[in-house]
């Protein structure tokens, strides 16, 4: 276990109860951490930190992944138990915006997950049945045969479930799911060299793991995310079986989730593949596609110049910021609400805008919207129609034909046409 880099290593401190082992370290050792004689990379503090978990952490400004080891901790369970939290520190390493690998779900979404649903829960009982079956399955095509049967029970699980909680359980594999997967395969590998001495408790692992997804939905003692850390090594091990390591560099480079993966390996979508090609050449999806990019360049370029015309036209301009919270809409015109990039918002003709007890602002002419920086901009009337009252406590008032604000704890500034008020926490 090492820190993490461009090249995917990673560092671990390995904490027991006396205290903790650092291994695979580069250079200088963090503060308190005292190196090993003959043991490069290492460390050793005695000092151990008692409410300290498994997990991926920080340590010295680095990426780490953390192991806590206890006397009942098996081999085989800490040569897993160190990949998975490794594996993390690998995913977070290779992150990029608008990828899944590395992205991490909406674990809050636990809190709505349909739990008390029998459809949803017998549709999730039988995937683990069918992914057990899968890894007793002896030949590539029986394994094939029933990945198109989990594939399909699947799709019409997620189509009831909705997107949002469909995408959580994707999500969820990803991340845990595929650690778990590195746990098992590094399990697998240790067992295969001649030394290894806890066989007996490699067997456990691999037994428990078929254990829990016969009985996927049964242990009403563990939250519904634990479900994930069967059935996402189950996927790895079948796409393992169908299309050999291949599958991993195409899952990051082409931002699939763990079931697309599978329907590719399985040829499940075979026949959509077909027609969809049929349909690209007898239409012409290279001249469309040439099209849509011209098509979406110049709209960017109009709807800039909207937002100009919006934002230069005469008398006070309008900016309204917050800090330390987030502002929030009260109230849209979706027929009139323009996207101008992403995370800018053109309301071309009404907008009520709030921050809890902090704001409350209706503007009645266009408003420009960063989502971003958490900036609303308006041009609101003439000089002479815009009033502007402060209180004594930070209280603030603006009135015109164009605007109605009334702030708490802000502050004003005025330069030039332009009048700011800023939110403050």
């Amino acid at each position: 276990m090492r820190r993490a880099t461009p090249s995917g290593r990673a560092s671990a401190p390995i904490r027991f109860r006396c205290g903790t082992l650092l291994l695979g370290w580069r250079g200088e050792l963090p503060r308190g951490f005292l190196p090993i004689d003959g043991l490069a990379g290492s460390g050793w503090r005695s000092a151990a930190d008692r409410g300290a978990a498994s997990t991926g952490t920080q340590l010295a400004g680095q990426p780490t992944a953390q192991v806590v080891v206890s006397d009942s901790v098996t081999i085989a369970a800490l040569v897993g138990l160190t990949t998975h939290e490794a594996f993390h520190v690998f995913a977070a390493a290779l992150k990029q915006e608008g990828r899944r690998f590395g992205q991490g779900e909406n674990s809050f979404l636990v809190t709505s997950y349909p739990v008390f649903d029998p459809q949803n829960e017998a549709g999730m009982a039988l995937e683990g049945r069918i992914l057990e079956a899968t890894e007793r399955a002896t030949t590539k095509a029986k394994k094939k045969e029933l990945a198109r049967q989990f594939l399909a029970v699947r799709e019409v699980r997620h189509r009831a479930l909705g997107a949002e909680l469909a995408e959580f359980e994707q999500l969820v594999e990803l991340n845990e799911g595929l650690a778990e997967y590195t746990l098992v395969r590094a399990v697998q590998l240790a067992t295969r060299q001649r030394g290894f001495p806890d066989r007996a408790g490699a067997t456990r692992l691999q037994n428990g793991k078929l254990v829990g997804l016969r009985k996927l939905t049964e242990d009403a003692t563990r939250s519904i995310r634990l479900r994930y850390y069967a059935t996402g090594p189950a996927l790895g091990l079948l796409l393992d079986a169908l299309e050999g390591p291949a599958w991993k560099t195409r899952l990051i480079a082409e931002n699939l989730t763990l079931q697309d993966a599978l329907a590719d390996a399985s040829g499940y979508r075979s026949e959509e593949r077909a027609l969809r090609r049929q349909a690209e050449s007898t239409f012409g999806v290279a001249k469309l596609r040439t099209a849509a990019d011209s098509g979406v360049g110049r709209l960017r370029a109009f709807r800039r110049t909207q937002v100009d015309s919006v934002l230069n036209a005469p008398g006070v301009q309008l900016v309204v910021t917050v800090e330390g919270r987030s502002l929030g809409l009260c109230g849209i015109d979706p027929q009139n609400l323009l996207q101008v990039e992403p995370g800018v918002l053109l309301h071309t003709r009404w907008l009520r805008a709030c921050a809890g007890d902090a704001l409350d602002a209706t503007f009645n002419t266009p408003v420009v919207q960063d989502r971003t920086a958490q900036v609303l901009k308006a041009v609101v009337g003439a000089d002479s129609s815009v009033k502007v009252t402060t209180g004594a406590q930070g209280d603030v008032q603006i009135e015109s034909p164009l605007v109605s604000l009334r702030a708490a704890k802000a502050e004003v500034a005025r330069e030039g046409r332009v009048l700011t008020v800023k939110i403050k926490q």
